[in-house]
């Protein structure tokens, strides 16, 4: 303890809070008084320590925590303003420097600090406590699915994905499932899964207030073509007010529960597919561990759940978004900010993108004329070189550094720069063969020729396309099922004599 000829118990009651604590502010809230007095009698007591001041509090000075301001009449007025605030909306009550305001302008000479301190003593004494009530839900009866936030690192870029998750209230079985974005394609794409897991439908399901669902949060309108979903499958929506998590804690906190679990420890994958894998195996050993209050597992449970649930429909819901795109001057369209390759023969200037989690289908008119993977992050390119023959053919020049080659299978590449780099004309005769073949197809053939040893050429591809080996037939053998008794020739005798035997 620092002794001083005018130290005072308040300073050193300082001291001992700051020395617990080591923040100033703290040490205010605690004894009543401004952080920049508590900053200064601080700044005092190692001044004196030094010996650099011989007191720390002259005679005539003390610390005093006393309010004059803050009078009876001043504290029942900020009561009464705080109790009024009882009858108003949530977002239009009065806070601290609105009633320091209505009590300046009344006349009185109280500071702000003083009424914010008022103000937070009457709610800790006044706070009214939220009671919640506690729900227990029949087998089948109730589900709650919600997104979460992940970040990952796919192809060693990190990519923000929606983690979507839901979870059977009666058996706390857990589903989750990772996609590029949020939409409502992939809502749809989820749950038709998670039906298609549990084997089949809860009754009612919980959702939040996910602009996908609903389209008006205050009136909770629900969007149109969720609800054709939701009819289609047979569940009851169910949307929870805005700001109470309370009302699907289990999802809650189930997406913190599987993010956790899932990706931790480990988040970096090769694709998206590799980690939806991972989450599957990490979901499939949270399923089959005992949780808390369940007399089973969740897999154990869901066995027993399941003959509550409503059955699937026999056809499925089209979980795809329809989109409309321009063809630029490369032959591709973009979405999300990145190119898909068309074929140059496309004519249409409006083409319709048919949008999958995974998959994206471009259609002219009700054709599909191409398909490619959906590409995840930004400026990225899907292309390929079966969509840009004839333009390669008129500017043959343009392949060596084309993006499209590079993008082309490896022993594509590997062929035309060790064989045909300067006799690219040739190469392209190779890509013709496309047209009159699979693209898959003849790429299998150039990487079969190079497995043998052979040079792959125009016409030995040709030939190994062409060459359609006879399927032999596999020798099989019949089992009788029956017997067939030796014939009695005695019977053919008895009627060549008019059934009259001859012995």
């Amino acid at each position: 303890m620092v002794t001083s000829p005018s130290y005072s118990t308040d300073v050193d009651r300082m001291r001992q809070l700051y020395q617990q604590t080591g923040s100033y502010r703290r040490v205010a809230r605690i004894m009543g008084i401004s952080r920049n007095t508590v900053v200064k009698y601080l700044k005092k007591v190692k001044e004196y320590q030094e010996g650099t001041i011989p007191d720390i509090i002259p005679e005539e000075w003390k610390v005093s925590r006393s309010r004059p301001s803050c009078t009876d009449e001043i504290c029942n007025r900020i009561h009464s303003l705080l109790e009024s605030n009882n009858s108003r909306p949530k977002k239009q009550r009065l806070n601290a420097r609105q009633i320091h305001n209505i009590l300046v302008n009344e006349g009185s000479s109280i500071g702000y600090p003083t009424v914010r301190r008022e103000v937070r003593s009457w709610k800790q004494n006044n706070h009214s406590r939220e009671v919640y009530i506690a729900q227990e839900t029949d087998d089948g009866e109730r589900a709650e699915c919600d997104w979460g936030d992940v970040i990952l690192i796919i192809e060693g870029e990190p990519t923000k994905c929606g983690l979507l998750t839901a979870v059977l209230n009666s058996s706390l079985y857990r589903y989750g499932r990772i996609y590029p974005n949020k939409s409502q394609a992939n809502l749809f794409y989820a749950l038709d899964d998670f039906f298609q897991q549990i084997g089949g439908v809860p009754k009612n399901i919980f959702f939040d207030n996910m602009t996908s669902v609903v389209t008006d949060h205050t009136k909770k309108v629900f969007n149109e073509r969720f609800l054709r979903f939701a009819a289609h499958y047979g569940f009851c929506t169910n949307a929870c007010n805005p700001a109470s998590p309370q009302e699907k804690g289990t999802v809650e906190q189930s997406v913190s529960t599987v993010r956790l679990s899932a990706f931790a420890q480990r988040n970096s994958f090769t694709s998206l597919k590799e980690a939806n894998e991972h989450l599957e195996n990490v979901l499939s050993g949270i399923n089959n561990t005992l949780v808390y209050r369940r007399d089973v597992v969740p897999s154990a449970g869901l066995e027993r759940e399941r003959e509550a649930l409503l059955p699937q429909p026999s056809l499925k819901f089209s979980p795809y978004d329809l989109k409309y795109r321009k063809i630029n001057r490369y032959s591709t369209v973009i979405f999300e900010r990145n190119m898909y390759s068309v074929p140059e023969s496309c004519r249409s200037e409006i083409l319709t993108l048919k949008v999958y989690s995974e998959t994206i289908e471009i259609l002219e008119g009700n054709t599909c004329i191409a398909s490619h993977q959906r590409l995840l992050g930004r400026d990225k390119c899907s292309l390929k070189i079966e969509h840009y023959i004839n333009t390669i053919a008129r500017k043959p020049g343009a392949l060596k550094y084309s993006r499209v080659l590079k993008q082309a299978d490896t022993c594509l590449q590997q062929l035309f720069f060790e064989h045909y780099l300067d006799n690219p004309k040739e190469f392209i005769r190779i890509l013709r063969l496309m047209k009159d073949f699979s693209p898959v197809g003849v790429v299998s053939a150039i990487r079969e020729l190079y497995e043998q040893g052979i040079v792959p050429e125009y016409e030995t591809i040709r030939l190994t396309l062409s060459y359609k080996p006879q399927q032999m037939l596999e020798p099989f053998s019949y089992k009788m099922e029956f017997e067939v008794p030796e014939p009695d020739l005695m019977a053919y005798d008895i009627h060549a004599h008019g059934g009259i035997s001859s012995g």
